[in-house]
């Protein structure tokens, strides 16, 4: 079996599934809803791991219908655990350790550049997806993000970073608090169209066909859209001439550009002298140690 297909399937198995033992035996479980029939995605697992049964639907008004594979058997498990084990992040790898009591293979992660991409893929298979924002100052205009949620505490995730590292591309959130009953988590994501465009380049190879078609459904809103024009019209025309409270800082710098704070370059709208002079006026006046 290629080693990217097996990373692949950690990833997978890292985002959705889980390993227990019950009263009666041990259990491994992925679920997965499909509007279209048995998910595409747990066909390729249960191909690749070579043992365990896919059922369902289960059929809930108001969901969409929801399949899973399964693996039930000491033997079966332990055969999954050697194939996607060396790739496995360490909560899902604790899971099979203590489903089976036994050591797992030593840890492959992080490989190849290719079979951390190829991880990653089976990862945002199962956990990520490719959405629209609204933008924040223009209205009616959307955005394109990829979003990926992890249950946290207060560390970060090692699947999120991870992912990031394998993409060396977008951010993780703080914490978040969800509404109960959902717990806090974080949140790697991807915003901007070029970004999201070379995110997705890396992922592509990797990911399933239901992946491939929502992203492709987010980019084709977003790039029918008009172009949005830079730069604040409240500023004019010549855009960081004027600074935030709308001075003309080429006419009122009477001595050369010296940063206070983030040096941005002398087109920086904060750095305007007109502003720093009323600042020092009013604090002098304050003071009552000189006048306005």
């Amino acid at each position: 079996m290629d080693n990217h297909d097996l990373a692949w399937a950690a990833g997978f198995f890292d985002g959705e599934g889980w390993t227990n033992r019950k009263r009666r035996g041990v259990q491994a479980r992925i679920n997965q809803a499909g509007v279209d029939g048995v998910p595409e995605v747990l066909t390729k697992f249960q191909g690749i791991v070579g043992v365990g049964r896919i059922k369902g639907p289960v059929i809930v008004e108001g969901k969409k219908p929801l399949y899973w594979w399964e693996a039930t058997s000491q033997r079966d498990i332990a055969r999954v655990a050697s194939f996607i084990g060396p790739w496995l992040c360490p909560v899902k790898r604790s899971q099979f350790e203590r489903t089976l009591r036994t050591s797992l293979p030593s840890v492959s992660w992080p490989g190849s550049f290719s079979e951390e991409l190829a991880w990653a893929g089976g990862f945002f298979d199962g956990e990520g997806s490719t959405c629209s924002d609204k933008h924040r100052s223009h209205a009616g205009h959307f955005v394109p993000v990829l979003y990926v949620p992890q249950v946290a505490d207060d560390a970060i995730a090692p699947e999120l970073t991870r992912l990031r590292d394998a993409l060396a591309i977008g951010t993780i959130s703080g914490v978040r608090r969800a509404k109960p009953p959902w717990r806090a988590y974080r949140r790697w994501r991807v915003y901007t169209v070029a970004k999201v465009h070379l995110a997705l380049h890396l992922l592509w190879p990797f990911i399933g066909t239901e992946k491939r078609a929502q992203a492709q459904r987010v980019l084709r809103l977003v790039l029918s859209q008009p172009d949005l024009p830079r730069g604040n019209p409240a500023f004019g025309l010549a855009g960081s001439r004027f600074c935030l409270r709308g001075h003309d800082k080429w006419a009122a710098r009477v001595r050369d550009y010296k940063p206070r704070g983030k040096d941005n370059g002398p087109g920086d709208r904060r750095q305007c002298l007109q502003r720093v002079r009323e600042n020092a006026r009013s604090k002098r006046a304050a003071r009552g140690d000189g006048t306005a």
